[in-house]
């Protein structure tokens, strides 16, 4: 920034001021000390702009410069504060002064009487450190707070460490933080996309139920939690078919994702052992703050995906009126299945639709409280019908075979919510930031299925109509406050807060068998199907009560060391009713109500060892409560020539706890940025679903009993590495990044690797930006190696191989407004398989039909959105 006098500059990351000078000449030593002595008395401030960037102004009663110490220059978060001392505040209307929302990045300048004789300035970001050059001027001199040339561009804000705004780099647990265009540039489709470069995250699949299962680190299922705007998502669900209950969120509507790795109990609760995965769906904001001079704005988006013959339309608009903004978006996807390099005589075939609406109403009470009102509806709709080569292997009644399988799967999942938000850095009270939400979530999976086998000798067919439902409904309210204060010379920021929430399942399966002569005449109809007796429930309907509260610290024991301390308690009671669809299942289930309790401590620290060096680290206790599935089932089968077998509940199971120990190191300099993290966790107890429990005989005939337990202890340790280099000092030109995630886990009871884990994972890609950023192009290779697997598996048990795997990116703004993406995936049409798609084929040899388990092959993918 140019100016007839030269600026007194000061980066926040090295707190080293530059000599002042006054119209052109070096002020004198002597006279700056003599004004900081001075007690000067500000008459006047304003927030001008001033040769692309804005100062605020502040004038004295004299005219003379005030005592400006550039070592209190701080940054806090997503915002730059300074102290004045020696200084009084006297504007002629009012006690302070606030200029609310002044910049797209900025949320609000406020100028306040700290002490009797101190002033306190700062600037608020939104979301993130605000990158619009701010100077504050005081006569003839002027600072700058964040020049552009010194300040680490683009700092990534994450709430997954402390449940308040924090960089990424200065948290202390492992986060990747994924925003709307990383969405949009690597065309990502789903959360396999989103994670597909990730260290030690991988997401599973199931060709028929879609995306399965979350894994970080090794640990997956209901040990990691999702969230969506703060919201529990339906926890997994696994009985009988696959598990459901991780599909219910569409991609477009979001405009961020964090992804935390390692236990974060202490802040979320149960679930939270493994990792967490907040969803944050787009509000009116990001659209408006796009083009600040308009009122409305409107983005369109289309992709195109030739692998599956994918298409997606999106629109959302947000517009304000007063105080009040307003959002509407729709996204519709269409889909069939993707084709895969090897034989795709084993390819099922499928096509899915998903229809999205997100609507939003933020009411602003004044400058410092907004309500909000948010609904969304999610609905998808797959039809599947297994590939005839699959079909004829099917299991049916004795004497049939397969002939056809067909599988209508409806996921929906609406939720309302209302919020209120308040945040001021102004206020004279207590209490800084506050956040109360409200919320009602009904989300449900309805599976329809058609069987039909044929008799070889007789030409006879038998029907299956099967309706499976699951219902997970919660109701549940959460508070979070914030306070800043000071014990002696260390600074505070107190976080903490309540959540409580009631969850109600339900799962109800249905069906009918019918029998049909050669001829096509019914000839009878039943609802007993094999060993069921419908209709049905496998576990009791259940209600789970949680309540956690939460105290978390960030105390700056200094300028440069910042210790981060955090308990919860949480509660955990589940309440079952038991009916005649459950008992006739099984008449000796037995179904039992479970009340547990768990403290969740955890201690992290960051030290900002040089300017552009932290280091950082952390303990962490997570634990996961027994779901209803695993204390409660019922599932009786006395029936089968072959095997017989009954489910037993259990209601002494005690909950997983985990401790994990984590070290780091970030760093941030004008070139590029570099994180690695070492972690250790050990794990007790772990929950084994339906395990072995023995035999007991009915009539004297084997059945065999299994009953979830507690029978495991299990440990992980690994390194995550992540960076990017680039060879200018412009943000243009090329550059060198990459990823590494390497994890290790043991199942210390037998003494076996855990095969949950996760083989090593590799990325390395080379960028180049153009200029100005108006095209781009990456070439990223994946590499995957080998998992670690148990020594006792059968002989000749299939093992996946290691691969390789090259992605071709790409973009162009054709204009400021209209944006392109191109993306060239698997470019070398490499067969391989992702692990955790053929984890539970290790046991038993590679089967014939494994190309059906494939990777697609060499796809084309485009995007093209219009923002007006």
């Amino acid at each position: 920034m140019k100016s007839f006098y030269s600026r007194l500059s000061l980066s926040l990351l090295c707190g080293v001021p530059i000599v002042a000078t006054v119209n052109g000449a070096i002020a004198s030593p002597t006279s700056l000390i003599a004004q900081a002595e001075k007690r000067q008395t500000v008459t006047a401030v304003s927030f001008e702009p001033w040769d692309g960037g804005y100062e605020i102004v502040l004038e004295t009663s004299d005219g003379e410069p005030l005592n400006i110490d550039a070592s209190k220059f701080q940054r806090d978060g997503n915002d730059f504060i300074t102290t004045i001392e020696n200084a009084t505040l006297a504007l002629e209307t009012t006690d302070s002064f606030v200029a609310a929302n002044p910049t797209p990045d900025i949320a609000e300048v406020s100028v306040i009487q700290l002490t009797n004789d101190s002033l306190q300035v700062r600037v608020m970001g939104i979301d993130a450190p605000p990158t619009t050059e701010v100077s504050i001027r005081s006569s003839f001199l002027a600072y700058v707070l964040n020049p552009s040339d010194l300040i680490i561009a683009d700092q990534e804000i994450t709430i997954l460490g402390t449940r308040s705004p924090r960089p990424v780099s200065l948290t202390p647990n492992s986060v990747t933080v994924i925003d709307r265009d990383d969405i949009d540039r690597t065309l990502s489709q789903d959360l396999r996309d989103l994670t597909r470069y990730e260290p030690n995250v991988s997401i599973g699949n199931d060709r028929r139920y879609g995306l399965q299962d979350v894994r970080i680190r090794g640990l997956g299922g209901n040990r990691v939690l999702l969230l969506t705007d703060g919201i529990r998502l339906p926890t997994q669900f696994e009985f009988g078919t696959p598990s459901l209950g991780r599909n219910y969120v569409d991609i477009e509507s979001l405009q961020q994702v964090e992804i935390g790795r390692g236990p974060a109990s202490s802040l979320f609760g149960s679930d939270a052992l493994g990792g967490v995965v907040n969803f944050r769906t787009i509000e009116p904001r990001d659209l408006l703050n796009d083009k600040p001079d308009q009122d409305w704005v409107t983005r369109l988006t289309t992709n195109i995906d030739s692998v599956d013959k994918g298409w997606l339309n999106a629109g959302v608009t947000a517009f304000r009126a007063d105080n009040v903004e307003f959002l509407l978006g729709y996204t519709r996807r269409d889909a069939f299945e993707a084709r895969v390099p090897g034989d795709n005589d084993f390819v099922d075939d499928l096509y899915t639709n998903t229809n999205n609406f997100l609507g939003k109403i933020n009411f602003n009470i004044n400058e410092t409280s907004t309500l909000a009102f948010t609904t969304e509806i999610f609905d998808s709709d797959t039809n599947y019908q297994v590939a005839p080569i699959i079909a004829a292997n099917l299991i049916g009644p004795r004497g049939f075979v397969g002939n056809d399988e067909r599988t209508e799967t409806q996921f929906s999942r609406n939720r309302y919510s209302l919020a209120y938000r308040y945040n001021s850095e102004t206020t004279e009270g207590f209490l800084d930031a506050a956040q109360l939400q409200v919320y009602y979530q009904d989300s449900g999976t309805d599976e329809f299925r058609f069987q039909d086998f044929v008799s070889p000798l007789t030409g006879d067919r038998r029907t299956r109509n099967l309706d499976n439902r699951f219902t997970d409904e919660i109701l549940g309210a959460d508070v979070q406050l914030q306070s800043s204060f000071n014990i002696g010379s260390a600074a505070n920021i107190l976080t903490y807060g309540f959540d409580i929430s009631n969850t109600r399942n339900e799962r109800v399966r249905d069906g009918v068998e019918q029998i049909f002569d050669a001829a096509g005449n019914l000839t009878s109809s039943s609802n007993r199907v094999g060993a069921d007796n419908f209709p049905v429930k496998d576990f009791p309907d259940a209600e789970t009560l949680r309540f956690g509260i939460f105290l978390q610290n960030e105390l700056a024991l200094s300028d440069t060391f910042t210790l981060l301390p955090g308990i919860r308690y949480d509660s955990y009671n589940l309440d079952v009713t038991s009916d005649e669809l459950f008992e006739n299942n099984s008449p000796e289930a037995q179904a039992a109500d479970f009340n547990d309790s768990s403290l969740s401590p955890n201690l992290g620290f960051l030290w900002e060892a040089t300017p552009n060096v932290a280091l950082v680290g952390r303990y962490a206790r997570g634990f996961r409560s027994p779901l209803y599935s695993e204390i409660n089932a019922g599932f009786t089968n006395l029936t089968s020539p072959f095997f017989r077998y009954q489910t037993l509940s259990n209601p002494n199971l005690k909950p997983e706890t985990s401790d994990t120990f984590e070290l780091g190191i970030r760093s941030a300099f004008e070139r590029g940025n570099f994180s690695l993290t070492g972690f250790y966790s050990k794990y007790n107890d772990f929950i084994e679903t339906f395990a072995s429990a023995g035999t007991r005989f009915i009539g004297g005939a084997p059945v065999f009993l299994f009953q979830s337990q507690n029978i495991n202890d299990a440990r992980t340790y690994g390194l995550e590495l992540a960076g990017e280099y680039r060879f200018s000092d412009e943000d243009h030109g090329f550059s060198v990044l990459g990823s590494l995630g390497w994890t290790v886990g043991d199942d210390l009871d037998a003494d076996q690797p855990l095969e949950s884990v996760d083989p090593i994972k590799a990325v390395l890609g080379l960028r180049y930006r153009g200029k100005d950023d108006r095209w781009g192009t990456e070439l990223v290779t994946t590499f995957v190696g080998k998992p670690r697997l148990r020594d006792d598996r059968p002989v000749g048990s299939y093992s996946p191989d290691a691969y390789t795997v090259v992605d071709l990116l790409g973009y162009y703004n054709i204009t400021e407004d209209l944006k392109l993406n191109l993306g060239i995936f698997n470019l070398f049409n490499t067969e391989y398989f992702q692990y955790s798609d053929v984890q539970p084929l290790l046991n038993s040899p590679e089967p014939e039909d494994i190309s059906r388990f494939a990777q697609p092959g060499i796809s084309l993918r485009a995007g093209l959105s219009w923002q007006f």
